[in-house]
């Protein structure tokens, strides 16, 4: 069974999602195998997409029961998956170095644009019990560091139990300790002096809030609070409780009825806010969403002019963020040994996995999961170059 998770958040990624079903498609069925497609977008358009696509084997969507039982009488797992035959040798996987806890699911912020609601309904939080028990589970299989994500990981709370500083304290006293815990999609108005202040003593300096605009009108028409003001007193506040933090943000260009100022005040406010990294991404209409049917569109090529624009802008920024690293001594959990240029490749605590760069460090024979003590000699782009010193098993 060849298993392909859909995202169906915005058009490029469902068009990625529908490429990627077709190509495994193609290879699963001339080797025998079955297709299953799981995720958001089957979530959505789950009728549309069986029957457009006859050929994918198995519709799941966000529940995988269908799924498992497939692959119980198929004899791929569980219970009664004795007696089907040779058991197909699996290629050993390396030991994760960084493992992923969802915290909550959902949101019921209803911004304009966002159609998570539409497909994974009111914000939920996972039980504490659950966070804890997949956190021991990384952490025996060797993860080094746990990312906490959700819809809005600083809403987290058990009614009864407690809330995100106990959760975090709870992770970091595990045995064995997690190396790094990291809290990914902050929303701005959650980021208050009790959640700096847990991040300050359990995680690290680390704060990815998506910001979207920092025109006050665009905001509104958006659904969101604040304004560009808002968002630099915010980050100051950041600033002072986490020295050194990484603030990453995501930004949206051409959201309808963005005006040419509305746009140049974005602009000067990323200038000025010191982000460390942000996605840009142009406004995408999405069926069923408030913003979809909003006057004075904005031409798909204009908007994506001004996201290439905005991504410039960021990109000056954030350069100047690396390479004021330069000097500074970093530890570095290594991704991938050192080979035989003697380069290993990791990332320090100011970049999370997947999404920000990577730093290399020259003179250390390590390998993947270790951590090794380096100083920062320069950056490229949002990649740090560093030099190694003492390493840690």
């Amino acid at each position: 069974m060849v298993v392909v998770n859909t995202c169906g958040f915005i058009d490029a990624a469902k068009e990625e999602s529908i490429a990627a079903l077709l190509e495994a498609v193609d290879f699963a069925h001339a080797r025998g195998a079955r297709v299953a497609a799981v995720g958001c977008l089957v979530e959505r358009y789950r009728a549309e997409l069986a029957a457009e696509l006859p050929e994918v084997d198995l519709w799941c969507g966000l529940d995988t029961a269908t799924l498992l039982a497939a692959l119980r009488e198929a004899g791929g797992g569980g219970e009664g998956a004795e007696g089907h035959g040779a058991a197909v040798p699996v290629p050993r996987r390396p030991r994760p170095v960084t493992s992923y806890l969802k915290i909550s699911d959902g949101c019921d912020r209803r911004c304009a644009y966002c159609a998570i609601p539409l497909i994974k309904g009111d914000y939920e939080t996972v039980a504490a019990a659950e966070v804890l028990r997949s956190a021991r589970a990384a952490l025996a299989a060797g993860a080094k560091e746990l990312v906490l994500v959700g819809q809005d990981t600083s809403r987290w709370a058990q009614p009864g139990w407690g809330g995100l500083e106990r959760l975090l304290a709870e992770l970091k006293a595990l045995a064995p300790a997690p190396l790094w815990l990291r809290l990914l999609y902050l929303q701005p108005d959650g980021v208050d002096e009790g959640l700096l202040e847990a991040i300050s003593r359990h995680a690290v300096p680390y704060v990815d809030v998506p910001l979207q605009h920092a025109s006050g009108a665009v905001l509104r028409r958006m659904k969101r609070r604040g304004d560009g003001a808002d968002h630099l007193d915010m980050l100051a506040r950041v600033r002072a409780a986490l020295p050194g933090v990484a603030v990453r943000s995501t930004f949206i260009a051409g959201f309808p009825g963005e005006s040419d100022e509305e746009f140049d005040e974005l602009l000067a406010f990323v200038r000025e806010a010191g982000l460390a990294a942000a996605g840009v991404f142009p406004y995408d209409a999405q069926e069923g969403t408030p913003a979809a049917t909003l006057p004075e569109q904005v031409p798909a090529v204009l908007a994506g002019a001004r996201a290439a624009e905005l991504g410039g802008a960021i990109d000056d920024v954030a350069g100047r963020f690396w390479q004021a690293l330069a000097g500074r001594p970093l530890d570095v959990l290594v991704e991938r040994g050192a080979g035989a240029d003697g380069v290993a490749v990791g990332r320090c605590a100011l970049q999370a996995p997947d999404i920000d760069g990577r730093t290399f460090v020259r003179g250390a024979k390590v390998r993947r999961g270790q951590v090794v003590h380096a100083v920062a000699s320069g950056s490229v782009g949002y990649d740090v170059e560093a030099d190694a010193g003492r390493r840690e098993p």
